[in-house]
């Protein structure tokens, strides 16, 4: 029906070139069933995904693309920053997607307007690699970027458990912290405390917000072999004795469930791993992504931690 490119992305001229009425591609558009990326590029909306938050991020990383694309290989400017960490799949917490972020390859000229921010900086050739297509800033370099820039620890510790858990060097990342910029120390400080282990931000800012409570730290993704030969990994373990869980977005999405299984079935099924590790004399604390906005999560931790005599600063 429509004109697309490699990447799913409906570009206007390309349709107008193909015979698509500028009618009929409006009155798809305001139906919903195109959903705008850009200036003069739409994606089909179905093919952004269901849930809320997985089609706001699905459409910022079309709109990434698309003005990657616009820019073209001649242009210096490569996509950085948050919009770079949305074509790697380097996640973050709560991202701000209301802009497209660039680095312009110059020690000066930086830029913000209210749709893109152009930020100085010199990219060596190993800071820039291509990915579907187009040129971004590398794992590395965006990842310290970001340490450089977010606002707070959670973000911060966020971004290098991703950049990690991706497997990007721990070295790398001290080498290009080894610097005298804004929020350097803060960055340092929560490279020391990042850990890829940790398997998407909320696990890591659950993390986060122990860490500054000054809480135990917890042994991270502990396995344990349950009865009939199940293995069950923790998403946090103090001492063998106390497991946290977190149940996050994705917990019961069609995507992570078994073939044919209901959401229903998928959380009996999550219970009964539970009653398996209590069976092995475990503890269990779990919580979910409301209760760290709420700061609900810290209360309930510290009172488990007291009731298994874990020591509590």
């Amino acid at each position: 029906m429509w004109i697309k490119d490699e990447h799913g992305l409906i570009w206007r001229s390309r349709n107008l070139d193909a015979g698509i009425t500028e009618r009929r591609l409006r009155a798809a558009l305001r139906a919903g069933d195109l959903v705008a990326v850009g200036r003069g590029v739409a994606a089909e909306s179905a093919m952004l995904g269901d849930a809320p938050w997985k089609r706001t991020a699905e459409r910022y990383r079309l709109a990434c693309l698309a003005a990657a694309i616009a820019i073209g290989h001649d242009d210096p400017k490569v996509l950085s920053h948050e919009s770079a960490a949305a074509i790697l799949g380097l996640a973050l917490l709560k991202p701000d997607r209301s802009r497209i972020h660039l680095t312009n390859g110059r020690s000066s000229g930086g830029v913000i307007r209210p749709n893109r921010v152009i930020h100085h900086g010199v990219l060596p050739d190993a800071d820039v690699v291509e990915v579907d297509g187009v040129r971004i800033t590398s794992p590395a370099r965006t990842a310290a970027d970001l340490a450089l820039r977010l606002p707070d620890f959670a973000r911060t510790l966020t971004v290098l458990d991703s950049a990690l858990r991706m497997g990007v060097d721990r070295r790398d990342l001290e080498e290009r912290l080894a610097c005298q910029k804004r929020n350097v120390v803060a960055a340092r400080h929560a490279l020391r405390l990042a850990n890829g282990l940790s398997a998407n931000p909320g696990e890591s800012w659950g993390r986060a917000q122990m860490i500054t409570e000054n809480l135990p730290v917890p042994t991270l993704q502990s396995e344990y072999h349950l009865r009939g030969g199940r293995l069950a990994i923790a998403d946090y373990d103090w001492d063998g004795t106390l497991i946290g869980e977190f149940d996050g977005f994705i917990k019961y999405q069609r995507e992570t469930r078994r073939s044919g299984q209901t959401v229903e079935e998928a959380v009996i099924e999550e219970k009964r791993r539970e009653d398996a590790l209590r069976d092995l004399g475990l503890d269990v604390v779990r919580w979910i992504w409301a209760d760290l906005e709420d700061n609900r999560m810290i209360p309930l931790l510290v009172s488990k931690l007291k009731r298994n005599r874990i020591v509590v600063a």
